[in-house]
């Protein structure tokens, strides 16, 4: 059998590592754990190896069937594949993974941020052009064109925001005018001053925490707001010393809601229950991120963004959809947007979008070396 392995390589876990007959068909996977990765990219790409060869043998291939590798990882690289940095794994920078990969197999290899992965991921499905978003510890994205291609990349990112795209880098790069969010904080009767004072507290007094893209003191990164710790800073800020909400948790859910990574599960069970604080919460998230599509969209659609696209959601927040989308998609009606968005067609799957990603990555990097080797032979023919 003929397959590709796609490696996803976390920040914060692990790599996994998965033999794909075909993207979204994963014949078997393992994990190279984070406390594995070893002191030096010599001990790292080791391992990597290890787990590589052991996932072959378990699926009972040979090395002879692999066809390509493509990686989706964290991080910013280069266009040449290097790291230009990678938060947390400290072996990797400066590194090129995809270069080693190829020489030591003797296959195409193809490497992209992970954000970019899944939105391949998304359209490995769909086929359509499509913004892919997705929420963690940020707002990551990418804009996929109806035939596979990333727009606009953040490749060779030299550090200056204004360089970045907006689709590309949304939470980083996308500002939200403090004007504005005062305004929408008053709106559901809440102050936007606690959310400052809140910032300052959780960055030990850091007043980058509230400046925006490029410096902006009179705008916040939207990611400061869009992310999963961002719901949870936007509760605090609406719930105020107000504790009736407390009564609807017990003390194990009441202790994990001061967890950043943990406390949206919870929200959103308040928001079920029509519990003010989080109700507010939700109308408050989805309206700001409606004004932050505004600013993408028009963007973007001065760079040929086709009118509606769907946008699909990953990461753990976008399971809230059901509670900050419908006010989302109202306020994105009324500034005349026509884009819906959606959850991950990779997640109603089942799925993991940065391995499927990955395979996508693989196939893309063994079609352009098959169209090289072609330009090639007539080339040499020509010249005969």
């Amino acid at each position: 059998m003929d397959y590709t392995i796609a490696i996803d390589i976390g920040a914060g876990q692990s790599t996994k590592v998965a033999l794909c007959a075909s993207p979204s068909e994963i014949v078997a996977e393992d994990d190279l754990l984070l406390r594995d990765y070893g002191a030096s990219f010599e001990a790292y790409t080791a391992a990597l190896v290890a787990r590589i060869d052991g996932v072959i043998r378990a699926a009972g291939q040979t090395p002879s069937g692999l066809r390509g590798i493509g990686v989706a990882t964290a991080g910013i690289l280069s266009s040449s594949g290097e790291f230009l940095l990678i938060a947390n794994v400290p072996v990797l920078q400066g590194r090129n993974i995809r270069e080693w990969l190829q020489a030591h197999y003797g296959v195409p290899v193809g490497i992209d941020n992970d954000a970019n992965a899944g939105g391949l991921a998304e359209w490995s499905v769909l086929h359509v052009e499509l913004l892919y978003w997705v929420f963690g510890g940020g707002w990551g994205g990418a804009w996929i064109s109806s035939d596979g291609r990333v727009m606009f990349p953040a490749t060779d990112w030299d550090g200056d925001d204004a360089a970045l795209h907006p689709t590309s880098e949304p939470g980083y790069a996308i500002p939200l005018s403090k004007m504005m969010l005062r305004e929408v904080f008053m709106d559901v009767g809440a102050n936007y001053e606690r959310l400052e004072y809140h910032l300052l507290e959780e960055f030990d007094g850091n007043p980058g925490a509230l400046l925006g893209p490029s410096g902006d003191p009179e705008s916040l990164r939207a990611e400061v707001i869009l992310s999963g710790p961002g719901r949870r800073r936007l509760f605090r800020a609406v719930v105020g010393d107000d504790d009736f909400y407390e009564r609807f948790l017990d003390m194990d859910e009441l202790n994990e809601m001061a967890d950043p990574t943990r406390a949206g599960k919870y929200i959103s069970k308040l928001s079920s229950m029509r519990v003010e604080a989080a109700v507010n919460t939700d109308r408050l998230y989805g309206k700001i991120l409606a004004h932050a599509t505004r600013y993408m969209i028009k963007r973007a659609a001065a760079d040929g963004l086709v009118d509606g696209v769907p946008i699909c959601l990953g990461g753990k927040p976008s399971y809230a959809l059901p509670y900050f989308g419908p006010s989302t998609q109202r306020f994105l009606g009324k500034f005349g947007l026509f884009n819906y968005l959606r959850p991950s067609a990779i997640d109603e799957r089942g799925l993991n979008a940065n391995v499927v990603g990955a395979a996508v990555l693989a196939d893309q990097a063994i079609a352009s070396a098959t169209a090289r080797a072609a330009d090639t032979t007539v080339d040499t023919a020509l010249s005969q």
